[in-house]
């Protein structure tokens, strides 16, 4: 629908504006403090409250950008979860380092070993990934690239999501009940202290899942967590813990050394972070930005479906890379658009720009009023809230593709999963890239890139041969072997083109081989290697191999590898035209025969007394013999040298359309309809032909009807042959 369509059917009402905006902004603000937990909650648990800072002004950012440039179309963004869960791996792999460095120092027994922050490390990290994210959203958006991440095979990016799916869930473990989950030390969970705190953000995750799941309301998500706080609170008062023992058991996020939300911590980082550590983990860094440009392409279709209407996906990405360059700079996390959120903005009726503005409000009050607020959320549903996200990921994945991915591809993306979860996201990362390989190879191989076409009838040169050299041509139609060959030739697909030309070598050697490659975008150097195979087979049984059509840079590839042009075995020709009549001027040459009683190709088929009626006429090279757009006139039975049929384009450039050999006829069509004629003829060697005017046509009607009748009879079977074979031939490529 148009974009007048989509905003006259929204209200323009406060009341529900407001309402809509103030929903989003407490979903919003959650979030952001459930990210920061993933990031900071760990190690750096006591610098939590300066983390929650930066990514509640990232959503006050996020959401405001989104909404004052996209918020017209509909669009409400969010910070994103998928990047939290990879920079929650580089927060525990600097926190590691950081521990390893004081424990070497240590034992070295340097007291005063001064480690790197590694607050400030995490910090530049994430102003790394985001800025990164933001100038490959611009690099895409500008170059108009934006279609160009969609080629990552489905399940691989599939596997990807699974395995964020898996942090986040572990994430939300994490906070709820202070204790990783491994694989190999599941029984920590069972613990009664872990088991208390777990299970309430799992149940809590689950029944937000199912409600999602099940009743799909725009409400359902801040419904769910409403009643959620509600919950804990009615517990809290029925077992008569009072606020200061909710505190001491570590229900709460809180209480925070400090009440002050926000501080410019990444101009501190700058010089205070450990850059060797940053730098050393290019590899989560770049997977991080990865999973975030897949991810915004992906929003940006659901958006679509969601708005009903289409986005220019370059416009959606230069917004969001100017989003992130900012946000990153102030410490933020990757934000972008938000499909729950545009969702609830849709299904209200309300403005998208209205509720995006009133939506940053809620986190930015957040921020000003501080700490103390933050820290009363219970972590139950800040950790169920990432469990929820996590099992979504999972769930829609691994169950609801199950059988919609063939089993193939569905493996892969539970390999992926697996690998994730037993070896860690980086090595699932690098099993996913190279499953993305084998998937291109094997899909891609199996397509067959090789075309055979039939030579004679369907396929041959625009030359317009007289009828009796067209009868020669068909009957040696299996003395050339024509391959067209299209996309990209590599080691894949080579295999079945040697098979293919060997079978035939072996079976009935043609005598020509022509292999096409007009449609060829590239050759690896496997492919290079197979047409050199192909060129000694083809020699060993006398065919030579004719190449046309390859794009310079192909022919330059070719030739590196040892393909080059050779008589009597290879040759290149610039197209399959001109390829083509090299082949027919052999085969004709080789079964030529002299026209009985010395006549000529053209007299021995005109009609009896025709040719004394015909004028002769020597046409020097280059000469136009008839000019496109002119009035119909004479008609031209050609008997010696060639004629080219050629047309101007509006640009002045000549297109060569047939050659015309000695016994074709010329102008007749025109001569019927008496409309313009639609090309140039043009003498391209010195040549002869017979001309007769309309005024001799109308003669000859008037004093000998016979002949008369015998010239337009000759001249219609020549129209009606030349229509019988156009028409067999397009029959025959529809097919």
């Amino acid at each position: 629908m148009g974009t007048m369509d989509a905003e006259t059917r929204r209200t323009r009402a406060w009341f529900p504006t407001i309402a809509a905006g103030l929903i989003i902004g407490a979903v919003e603000t959650v979030l952001a403090v459930a990210f920061a937990a993933i990031v900071f909650g760990g190690l750096l648990f006591a610098r939590l409250p300066d983390g929650i800072g930066l990514y509640l002004v990232a959503a006050v950012l996020t959401l405001g950008f989104l909404a004052w440039r996209g918020g017209r179309r509909g669009v409400v963004g969010s910070v994103q979860d998928a990047a939290a869960a990879v920079l929650g791996v580089a927060a525990a792999a600097a926190a590691a380092r950081a521990a390893e460095l004081e424990r070497v120092a240590a034992a070295a027994g340097l007291t005063d070993f001064d480690h790197p922050d590694v607050f400030l490390t995490v910090i530049a990290a994430t102003l790394v990934v985001t800025v990164l994210c933001g100038i490959v959203f611009l690099v895409l958006g500008a170059r108009r690239w934006g279609n160009m991440i969609r080629f990552m095979p489905y399940p691989v990016v599939g596997g990807f999501l699974a395995g964020t799916g898996w942090l986040l869930f572990k994430s939300g473990m994490y906070v709820a009940a202070g204790t990783a989950i491994r694989v190999r030390s599941l029984d920590d969970l069972v613990r009664p202290y872990e088991f208390q705190r777990w299970v309430p953000a799992f149940v809590f995750g689950v029944v937000l899942l199912l409600a999602v799941r099940f009743v799909r309301r725009p409400l359902v998500i801040p419904t769910v967590i409403a009643v959620g706080i509600v919950g804990f609170a009615v517990v809290a008062v029925a077992t008569g813990n009072g606020l200061d023992e909710i505190r001491a058991g570590h229900w709460l996020l809180g209480p925070f050394e400090t009440s002050r939300l926000w501080q410019p911590w990444t101009f501190r980082a700058i010089g205070g972070a450990d850059w060797v550590s940053v730098l050393g983990s290019w590899g989560v860094i770049a997977t991080a930005v990865f999973v975030a440009a897949l991810a915004l392409v992906f929003n940006v279709g659901g958006t679509e479906l969601i708005l009903e209407r289409d986005l220019d996906t370059n416009e959606e990405l230069r917004d969001a890379g100017g989003l992130n360059v900012v946000s990153g700079l102030l410490g933020g996390i990757p934000g972008y658009h938000a499909l729950s959120l545009t969702s609830l903005a849709e299904r209200m009726n309300v403005d998208g720009r209205r509720a995006g503005l009133i939506a940053a409000g809620v986190p930015l009050a957040a921020v000003v009023f501080g700490g103390t607020v933050v820290g009363l959320i219970p972590r139950m549903i800040v950790g169920g809230l990432l469990v929820f996200v996590g099992l979504a990921f999972i769930v829609e994945w691994v169950w609801d593709s199950r059988r919609s991915l063939p089993r193939l591809e569905y493996l892969v993306v539970l390999v992926i999963l697996t690998i994730v979860i037993a070896e860690g996201y980086l090595l699932g990362i690098l099993v996913g890239l190279v499953f993305a390989v084998v998937l291109f190879v094997v899909s891609y191989g199996r397509v067959d890139l090789v075309h055979e076409v039939a030579f004679g009838d369907v396929y041959r040169s625009a030359v317009d041969r007289p009828a009796e050299e067209r009868d020669r041509l068909r009957s040696a139609a299996d003395r050339v072997q024509i391959l067209r060959l299209s996309g990209f030739v590599f080691f894949g697909s080579t295999s079945r083109l040697l098979s293919r030309i060997a079978r035939r070598a072996e079976a009935d050697p043609p005598r020509f081989l022509v292999l096409d490659l007009r449609r060829v975008t590239g050759v690896d150097s496997s492919a290079v290697i197979a047409f050199a195979k192909v060129a000694r087979l083809a020699d060993a049984h006398g065919i030579e191999v004719l190449v046309t059509g390859a794009t310079d840079a192909v022919r330059s590839q070719l030739e590196r590898g040892g393909v080059t042009a050779a008589e009597g075995v290879l040759r290149f020709e610039p197209d399959l035209d001109r390829g083509l009549e090299v082949c027919e001027d052999a085969l004709l040459e080789a079964t030529a025969t002299a026209p009985a009683g010395g006549t000529s190709a053209a007299d021995g088929h005109l009609p009896d007394g025709l040719a004394a009626q015909l004028e002769r006429v020597e046409v020097p090279a280059g000469t136009v013999l008839l000019r496109q757009d002119e009035l119909p006139g004479d008609i031209f039975v050609l008997t010696e040298g060639r004629l080219a049929v050629e047309i101007r384009t509006p640009e002045g450039k000549r297109v060569r359309l047939r050659i015309l050999r000695p016994g074709v006829v010329v102008g007749e069509i025109a001569l019927y309809t008496e409309a313009p004629r639609t090309a140039d003829v043009v003498a391209e060697t010195d040549a002869v032909v017979l001309r007769c005017s309309r005024e001799r046509i109308a003669a000859i009607e008037g004093e000998d009807p016979r002949t008369a009748a015998a010239l337009h009879r000759w001249l219609a079977a020549s129209m009606a042959g030349r229509l019988d074979e156009t028409m067999h031939g397009l029959d025959a490529l529809l097919d």
